[in-house]
Formats: C-alpha cells, sequence, structure tokens
C-alpha cells in the first residue's frame, strides 16, 4: 500500500542504529518494565531485493552478522539455480541496501516434476534458524495443485487449490549453507505425515540467543496441519538446544495441553499436541518472532481469500498480523491487509532488522506466482516492506 510509510519515515523515526543488534546480550536482558499490546501495523513502500526470483525466503540472522535465507521454486541470486530449494546469504545493515548471493542450490533435492516421483510429491523448505553457528532447515514434501482456471496439471494433484504437505525432516549446515547433511529418504521422515510438516522455528536473536520462555534451553518450532496455503490450525513443539543437532526425533515434544497454571504440557506424541492457534482456512505455513523491545510474539500469517473465485484465486492475498504473550498463545488479531496484484506470502521478519523498542521492523515477502504470463512478473522474488507498529499500554 503504497504513500502510507515511506522508507525515509521508517529511518527518521528508527535511525539505523538503533536496530536490533543494537540490544543487549541475552544475559543482560531485562524483564519488561511495563506491559503493552499491539493497537493496529502500517506498512510502507515495498522494495525489491535484486536479481532474486522465487518464493518462501524465511530468514535467519547468524552468528556471523549475516542473514541466511531458503527460496522455493527458485533460481535464487543472479540466476544461479533452477531449483526446488536453494540457500542464500543476504549482506547489508538494512534494507533497501541488501545484497544476496546464491550459496548451495541444493540439486539432491530436484528441480520441478522429475522430483514427483514415489509418493508424487517435491521436496520444498520450510523453516530456517541458526543455533550456535549451526544452520538447521526444515524441509518437506509438498503436493502441488493447478494454478489455471481449467484445473489442468500433469500428474497429481490436489482438486482444492491447496498445496498439501507431509513428511518433514531436519537437516543441518555446519559451514554456513555450503554443504548440508544427507537428503532425508522418502518413507523415513523424522514426522511422518501431515500433522508436523511444515515446521518453522520461532525466531529470538542473532544466532537463536535468547532467554524468552525458555529460549536459553530450547529451540521452539511451529506447524500448521499440513498445507502450504490455506490450512486449519498449528501445534508448537519444541527440542532442547543440546540435542537439536542430533535430528533425532525422539529429542522432541509438543504442546498436549495446559495445567492449572495455564502452562504448556509438554508430550512427545506431535499426532496428539493440542492447536496453539486455529483460524479454519486462513493458516498457511509461517513462522513465529519474538519481538523483545515489546515482550511479545508476532506471528504473521497469510492465505488467499477468494480460492473459489477463478478469476482471483491466486491473484489475491490477505495478510493477518496476531500477537501474544508466548508462543503457546493464546493468539489476539492485530492487523489485517489485503494485496492485489503483488498477493503477497510467505512473510518473515528478519530480527537483524527490528528496532531496539520494537515497533519498526522489515517483513520479506514473495508474491504473484503467475506473474510469467502478466507484467506482474516481477512480484516472484524477494521483497522488504517496512512496517510500523502503534503501541498502547495494558495496566495489570
Amino acid at each position: 500500500m503504497r504513500g502510507i510509510l515511506t522508507r525515509r519515515d521508517f529511518l527518521s523515526a528508527a535511525g539505523v542504529g538503533v536496530t536490533a543488534r543494537a540490544l543487549p546480550a541475552p544475559s543482560q536482558a531485562q524483564p519488561a518494565t511495563s506491559k503493552v499490546r499491539i493497537r493496529k501495523a502500517r506498512l510502507g513502500d515495498p522494495i525489491q531485493c535484486p536479481n532474486s526470483s522465487g518464493d518462501l525466503w524465511t530468514a535467519t540472522w547468524a552468528d556471523d552478522g549475516d542473514l541466511y535465507v531458503a527460496s522455493d521454486d527458485t533460481s535464487a541470486f543472479d540466476k544461479a539455480c533452477g531449483s526446488n530449494l536453494a540457500i542464500s546469504r543476504v549482506t547489508g545493515d538494512i534494507p533497501p541496501d541488501l545484497r544476496g548471493a546464491t550459496l548451495n542450490c541444493m540439486k539432491e533435492y530436484g528441480g520441478g516434476s522429475e522430483t514427483r516421483r514415489d509418493d508424487g510429491g517435491m521436496w520444498k523448505a520450510c523453516g530456517l534458524t541458526c543455533v550456535d553457528g549451526v544452520l538447521y532447515m526444515s524441509v518437506s514434501r509438498h503436493l502441488t495443485c493447478p494454478t489455471e482456471p481449467d484445473g489442468k496439471w500433469e500428474g497429481r494433484w490436489s482438486p482444492f487449490w491447496i498445496q498439501e504437505t507431509w513428511d518433514s525432516s531436519i537437516v543441518k549446515s555446519t559451514d554456513h549453507g555450503k554443504t548440508w547433511s544427507a537428503i532425508p529418504q522418502l518413507g523415513h521422515a523424522m514426522f511422518p505425515g501431515r500433522i508436523f510438516s511444515t515446521p518453522f522455528f520461532v525466531h529470538y536473536g542473532k544466532d537463536g540467543q535468547g532467554v524468552k520462555d525458555g529460549a536459553d534451553r530450547h529451540v521452539y518450532a511451529i506447524s500448521n496441519d499440513g498445507a502450504w496455503n490455506n490450512g486449519n490450525w498449528m501445534i508448537l513443539g519444541r527440542v532442547r538446544k543440546d540435542r537439536i543437532g542430533r535430528l533425532d526425533p525422539s529429542d522432541w515434544e509438543f504442546v498436549q495441553g495446559y495445567d492449572d497454571m495455564e502452562q504448556p504440557i509438554w508430550g512427545p506424541r506431535y499426532d496428539a499436541a493440542l492447536y496453539v492457534f486455529r483460524a479454519p482456512g486462513r493458516t498457511s505455513m509461517t513462522g513465529i518472532h519474538y519481538i523483545q523491545g515489546l515482550d511479545l510474539y508476532i506471528l504473521p500469517q497469510w492465505h488467499y481469500p477468494y480460492l473459489d473465485d477463478a478469476a482471483r484465486r491466486f491473484k489475491h492475498t490477505r495478510l493477518e498480523f496476531y500477537q501474544a504473550p508466548v508462543p503457546w498463545g493464546p493468539w489476539t488479531l492485530f492487523h489485517t491487509q489485503d494485496f492485489e496484484p503483488e498477493s503477497w506470502y510467505n512473510p518473515s521478519i528478519p530480527g537483524k532488522f527490528v528496532t531496539s523498542d520494537g515497533k519498526l521492523f522489515w517483513l520479506f515477502v514473495a508474491g504473484d506466482f503467475l506473474g510469467a504470463a502478466r507484467p506482474a512478473k516481477v512480484f516472484y522474488a524477494l521483497w522488504m516492506i517496512p512496517v510500523m507498529l502503534e503501541v498502547e499500554s495494558v495496566k495489570d
């Protein structure tokens, strides 16, 4: 939505020097002295990251100070790939002065229809995080849906205009994305089935640093019920930081319920987990971001509101931003905004660009994946949108 908030407004209000890199180390972080809630958000002018193509663009702020991003259906940066998924590094202090470089085209994960074998699916990346200098990425199988009005599509596809997902696993890189642990074998996923098939990590500070809600001891991840777009609900899992590198599903536990103090009860069965977020038909794959300056979590959700309308099916998206005091909720909607023709989707919040007061950040999004047949082709890339929050105090 042009004209609401420009980059000049963003920088004059925040100042480059007060971005999240100026936050104290987690060991120095103090409890919030006042409780706040977000009243509304204003989104500014979108800016394209040069020479990028693809979608997803989930980002993590690594120990070396750079961002690492996973992209799907992508040529990554400078047309380096033609891949189902790829890993890139993004350098620079603040948008729009960012530059991307492709690190790994992840060729073992294929590049299109040739990977629709055995189970009929394709590999896609989901969440990405950095913990103690190691990158962790979740991957899963996806069954794409037809994108033409007549519904024609080669091979298997979903008839309900939803890209279905199943069988997620986590892989790791100890050299900042250059090489990765072995590709998961089909039929031998860490988390078989649909229930935890789109894990996105809960992001805290640089290199996974944080203390809020046990973030110094655990890595959290959230997943919907088996869909890239327009799912129904999400569950929350966690693994001890000192065990995440084992890539062993038995190390994970999931919210199974709540005790008398409204604290989560954790158990080993993800297929019996209690959902922590529910919005039927409006729950797509995305992650959670802790905003330290506000002592709040933000869940940037998205969906296609007109799937039954062939003319607008994938041309129109709706972003819905939710806030919560803890990663297991309860979640409260504070901003809704529609986009056409850009059709922004897969929103994420790079922690590197969140201001120290938490009121300003940048959103990474992708847009209009059907643009090859229309002038909007440029939207299918990494785009950066400044976001300004209006907050108010909440009395005890």
